[in-house]
């Protein structure tokens, strides 16, 4: 988001090279110590968006208690509220530091989530899933395409994909690394990099290319004094994009229904 950093997997997505995988790494592992101590959080609290436009999104893909995979975890925010609502989830995250932190809180709950962590990237699942979330980790990584067609990969047909993150705009600038990383101290500074923030054309693209058909975008507004996100219609700083993978088996059906109908 522009208000923290959920990092995810950078290694070998258009093949950066080992020194800058490293430094994104170190980045976020200095973070890690900060995660799940502070119930303010505004990352934590961005669940109040993020799990409802994922509850819509399963809907959509028609199963209720849908397999999840979550790229780039983090400390497991998203991932074990996911699991708290039903869902059965993975998340996956290149830095090992956040993985133990994840898995030690979920720890709180034994027995009672159907939810598993794995030190990996993406490239190295090799399962298919009802939806992929990765939130708040392509601003972050050094191709986009690259990491959106690796993500779409492991969405089975007919199921979906969201991604959030920040657009690329005077305001995110502004709100999203000045005064948020260098005022306000809701984000360490140098988290964001203004030339990697992605403009939700871009984004939105690179998931059409991949044979998604786009159902949302929206508008993800945190409220500093309220401390409170909402859904909004304004794109300019933080944004989702949710998307449904189109099934080959419907465009076969299709060319049938077509053709005995002489069409």
């Amino acid at each position: 988001s522009g208000i923290n950093a959920e990092y995810g997997t950078l290694a070998s997505q258009g093949q950066p090279s080992n020194s800058e995988h490293e430094k994104e790494v170190k980045k976020f592992d200095v973070l890690s110590s900060g995660w799940w101590k502070d119930d303010k959080d505004p990352l934590l609290l961005m669940n109040g968006v993020r799990v409802p436009l994922l509850q819509s999104l399963a809907r959509e893909v028609g199963v209720p208690d849908p397999l999840v995979l979550d790229v780039g975890c983090g400390g497991g925010y998203l991932s074990e509220e996911l699991a708290k609502q039903g869902f059965g989830v993975t998340g996956i995250d290149p830095s090992e530091d956040m993985i133990k932190i994840a898995t030690k809180h979920a720890q709180k709950y034994p027995g009672e989530l159907e939810l598993e962590y794995q030190c990996a990237t993406v490239e190295e699942v090799t399962d298919e899933f009802d939806i992929v979330v990765s939130s708040e980790v392509v601003e972050h990584v050094p191709c986009v395409t690259s990491f959106v067609s690796q993500c779409a990969e492991r969405v089975r047909p007919g199921g979906g994909i969201m991604f959030t993150t920040i657009n690329r705009t005077v305001q995110s600038w502004l709100f999203g690394i000045i005064i948020a990383e260098q005022v306000a101290g809701l984000v360490p500074p140098g988290t964001h990099e203004y030339h990697k923030l992605v403009p939700p054309h871009t984004l939105t693209g690179a998931i059409a290319d991949c044979g998604f058909d786009v159902l949302t975008v929206t508008g993800l507004s945190f409220n500093p004094l309220t401390r409170q996100w909402s859904t909004s219609s304004d794109l300019s700083i933080n944004y989702a994009v949710t998307a449904i993978k189109k099934d080959p088996e419907d465009d076969v059906d299709c060319e049938f229904d077509s053709f005995f109908k002489g069409g």
